[in-house]
């Protein structure tokens, strides 16, 4: 159980990629999806097989169509490459910030905690400013009940994640 909730962990982390990239999935080499850091054939094959479920679940829900879902998945590819690249510099500030915060005030470098702090609220904007830029996208090729209901798909399966993570032993978020 705790392996299958870490696939689906991992597997959901970014929400746009997963619902639509399934077709890509399934089309590519064995020896490519088994390349993956870790787990192996059988977590690439376990990985897959929610890529197809989340794929049915957006064109059954959303109610797209073949050419929307391709579109789709090519629009999220770019934004989430974007999104980690967000994703990993705010990690990085966090860090330094904790980092300054668990030592003694005396020890403290406030310049480094203003700047750390001033470039997390830079990417909290960029993170703003990807997602109009994103949805500007979707209305390309969506209509808008079609994004609406892809949205909450997404808030859905992102809330699935946190509690899966919650639920985690070693989460650190499972703690008051």
């Amino acid at each position: 159980m705790r392996q299958l909730r870490h696939l689906a962990l991992a597997a959901t982390v970014s929400t746009g990629s997963l619902v639509v990239q399934p077709r890509i999935a399934a089309a590519q080499p064995a020896a490519k999806l088994d390349a993956r850091p870790r787990g192996g054939p059988a977590r690439a094959q376990m990985e897959q097989q929610l890529r197809q479920r989340l794929w049915g679940i957006a064109k059954e829900r959303v109610g797209f169509t073949d050419a929307q879902m391709t579109q789709l998945e090519r629009t999220s590819r770019s934004y989430d490459q974007r999104r980690r690249a967000l994703a990993q510099d705010e990690r990085a500030q966090r860090v330094s910030l904790r980092e300054q915060l668990l030592l003694p005030d005396s020890q403290v470098d406030q310049d480094r905690v203003a700047k750390a702090l001033d470039r997390l609220h830079e990417l909290q904007r960029d993170r703003v400013d990807l997602q109009i830029a994103e949805q500007k996208e979707f209305a390309s090729f969506m209509t808008p009940v079609q994004r609406a209901r892809y949205a909450a798909l997404q808030e859905q399966l992102r809330r699935r994640v946190d509690s899966l993570r919650r639920a985690r032993p070693d989460s650190m978020t499972g703690r008051p």
